[in-house]
This record gives C-alpha cells, structure tokens and sequence, in this order.
C-alpha cells in the first residue's frame, strides 16, 4: 500500500471523527502540501528510519516551496507528529510490518530571547499612560505591574478578580 493510501484512510477513518477540527484541517495541510508531494507514493514498508530522518532534514533545509528556504522546527515537529501517528496506526492494524517514525529525531526549537523594559522605559510608558486623558491607558500600567499581557487584561471579569 502506498503511504498517500494510508494518510487518506487514517485521516478521513481515525482523525476526522474524533480530533477537533482545527487539527484534521491542518494535519490534511501538511499531508498535501509536504507529506504527499516527498514521499506519499512509496510503500509503507519502505519507510524505513533513514528514509523519515533524510525527509525530516530536507524539510528543516528547503523544505519551503515558495522560498526554497527551510520550515521552521515548529512546523517540521506538526509533521512529524502526523508521521508518527499515521504510522503507529498503521502497524497496530497490521498495514504497516514495522514502526519506525519513533525513531525520527526531532529538530531543536530556537528559544527565542525575550527583553523587558528598563526600569527607566518602563517609567517612561507609566508616566505617558497616566498623563494621558484616555481612561483605557490604565490598563497598560495594570499590565507593567501584573505581568498580564493585553489579551489577558482585556478576557479579565470582575469575578476573576479576588480582593481580599
């Protein structure tokens, strides 16, 4: 059976009745936009450790079709996932002799560096805020003070809120 087969049955049979479906959309993007084109029409069987780990390399170092550059780590670890699942599934229903994709070494996510405001940029953005004649400028000093980030002072209700 070709792998393309096999991500078509598990993904129409296993994922789409119980994932969400955000999930079934994207695995469905990443199997033809990146899976199916590479290695979609080899044998299930043939998709040995070095096959997946040569796909997984060529991903991180042009894997983007558009600018011939690599996919991020991010994007090559959603595919992995759909190649360890697809095939885990596979062997557990006998279609496929053996698992292998638990051999894929995944890629290393760049920690991106995070900077805080100075003390002085910090005063500098308290001091416009408060000077400022609009109301919802308060929210930024509750942010600088809290820790919240914006999208969580703006979900924030009353009852989450304890006083005492």
């Amino acid at each position: 059976m070709e792998y393309i087969e096999w991500l078509n049955i598990w993904l129409n049979n296993y994922i789409k009745p119980s994932a969400k479906e955000r999930t079934y959309i994207r695995y469905e993007q990443l199997i033809r936009t990146h899976i199916a084109p590479k290695i979609g029409d080899m044998g299930i069987n043939d998709l040995t450790p070095i096959v997946l780990q040569s796909f997984v390399t060529e991903l991180l170092s042009s894997g983007n079709d558009k600018t011939g550059k690599g996919l991020s780590a991010n994007t090559v670890n959603a595919i992995i996932s759909v190649l360890k699942n697809s095939l885990r599934t596979a062997h557990l229903l006998g279609y496929a002799k053996d698992y292998t994709a638990n051999m894929i070494k995944r890629p290393k996510l760049n920690e991106r560096k995070i900077e805080c405001f100075t003390l002085a940029e910090q005063k500098k953005i308290e001091t416009a805020a408060l000077n400022s004649k609009k109301t919802k400028m308060f929210g930024i000093v509750l942010c600088l003070y809290t820790g919240l980030r914006i999208g969580e002072l703006i979900a924030l209700q009353w009852k989450d809120i304890d006083l005492q």
